[in-house]
């Protein structure tokens, strides 16, 4: 499949480990690329199965780790339907790595009974997952990217349980198979290497979940910690996120309703369980962006159409606290915002903060606005802002693919630049400057304009 897309994930029905490899897979990436991860584990008698089945009415792909040819998590609701617990019938695809080994029973099933004490006599420390990756041959930006999963995992553990981070015992992660979901999750995204990654609001859940430490609510403790900071709601019953969905999430690069994509292709990778109210599914989708007309403007001159605009000064906030203000309100969705120092009452200097938005977004984005900044109230009104068009089309370059964005008004071009996101994640995989993959897409493209803020 077609790498360097922008990948949006619909969280409606929560995220976990399993979903999320099989929403890759049912996206197309190669099975070879995870038989070969699990493979560089070396891990005794593990691999994995994926194959075809359906939640809630929708057809997608069911990822299970197999410890000596049979799941670690036990038979699907379909196989004990049938009769058979490990002969399906099912076409499916199966990617092992040794012979032998010994089996961790572990129900991660996506809406379940979730002991995170889990009972595992072989769990392991931070320390001993670093060993078996750095043993692993896997390459280092999977290794890194799965490093850096666990160590965030173990900061939320120590934070609930009050420990130092090389005191932690994973109970989740030291499963075999999460440690497959984890790691194999990590191999799927470098290898897809999306432009993008942008994801709904999360749906963790209702009700109460059995853990070590008793019956908590959920979310549990570590995944309510790292989904601190990220929009979640609840809805359907049960433990919708798990810990490992919550990990992967922190690869998010904004949270937001689905933009406006040139669809490439659709992805839905199954939960365990089957749900009366929704199908149990993580869909991810795939597609090039593309410069959608707000649904409220059909009527508007051509380039034209109707924002709102949001005002208000603040003299009172941190340095800090503005460039997370700006984070947060372009990651719910503004289309622009700056800020300009200005004299308040009382001759108190303050800073202006000018946000954009669409239409349907005032009242949110106004809201969030206010929570972030500690102003008391704000302005809104109605503006007429004037755009160019946008076309997105891809280079070559000594450095890889890279978009270039050209702007145009009324049929004549204005400008073109190449996309950041694709120039940044090209001089971090080359160690290369990053001018040095931007000047050379302009010469890819053989333009000679520099591109204009927010084209």
């Amino acid at each position: 499949m077609e790498k360097n897309l922008h990948l949006h994930l619909d969280c409606a029905s929560g995220i976990a480990g399993d979903m999320f490899l099989g929403a890759c897979l049912d996206l197309g990436l190669p099975p070879e690329v995870l038989v070969e991860t699990v493979a560089r584990l070396g891990l005794p008698g593990v691999g994995f199965e994926s194959r075809r089945a359906v939640r809630g009415g929708v057809t997608g792909t069911r990822f299970r780790v197999l410890l000596d040819g049979r799941s670690i998590e036990g038979p699907d609701p379909e196989e004990v339907a049938a009769g058979h617990a490990h002969d399906h019938g099912h076409p499916h695809e199966h990617g092992h790595a040794h012979e032998h080994g010994h089996a961790h029973p572990h129900d991660h099933g996506h809406v379940h009974s979730h002991d995170h004490g889990h009972g595992h006599q072989h769990g392991r420390h931070l320390n001993d997952i670093r060993q078996l990756l750095a043993a692993s041959g896997l390459e280092p930006a999977v290794r890194e990217r799965a490093e850096a999963a666990f160590v965030r995992l173990g900061q939320a553990e120590a934070k609930v349980h009050g420990m130092a981070l090389e005191d932690v015992h994973f109970h989740e992660v030291g499963a075999i198979d999460s440690i497959v979901d984890l790691v194999g999750a990590a191999a799927a995204y470098e290898y897809l290497a999306p432009a993008r990654l942008t994801a709904s609001a999360v749906n963790v859940g209702s009700g109460r979940v059995k853990t070590a430490h008793g019956d908590l609510p959920v979310p549990a403790p570590a995944t309510a910690e790292l989904l601190r900071g990220l929009p979640i709601y609840g809805a359907g019953t049960g433990e919708l996120t798990t810990p490992t969905g919550a990990t992967i999430l922190g690869w998010v690069d904004a949270f937001q309703d689905l933009p406006p994509l040139v669809l490439a292709g659709t992805g839905y990778g199954l939960g365990k369980r089957d749900f009366a109210d929704r199908p149990n599914a993580v869909r991810l989708l795939a597609g090039k962006p593309y410069a959608a007309p707000a649904h409220s403007n059909t009527d508007a001159p051509r380039g034209r159409r109707e924002v709102a605009l949001i005002e208000c000064e603040v003299d009172d906030l941190s340095g800090e606290g503005f460039g997370f203000l700006m984070e947060r309100l372009f990651e719910a969705g503004a289309l622009d915002l700056y800020f300009t120092s200005v004299q308040m009452k009382k001759n108190r200097p303050g800073t202006l903060i000018t946000l954009l938005s669409r239409l349907e977004d005032r009242e949110r984005l106004a809201g969030l606005l206010l929570a972030e900044s500690g102003s008391l109230g704000c302005r809104l009104s109605r503006v007429e802002r004037l755009e160019a068009e946008r076309t997105f089309e891809s280079v070559e370059t000594p450095f890889g693919a890279i978009t270039i964005k050209r702007a145009s008004l009324h049929g004549q071009p204005i400008a073109l630049a190449p996309e950041y996101e694709d120039c940044r994640r090209a001089a971090r995989e080359q160690g290369v400057p990053w001018r040095e993959v931007y000047r050379a897409a302009l010469i890819a493209v053989g333009g000679t304009l520099v591109g204009v803020a927010n084209v």
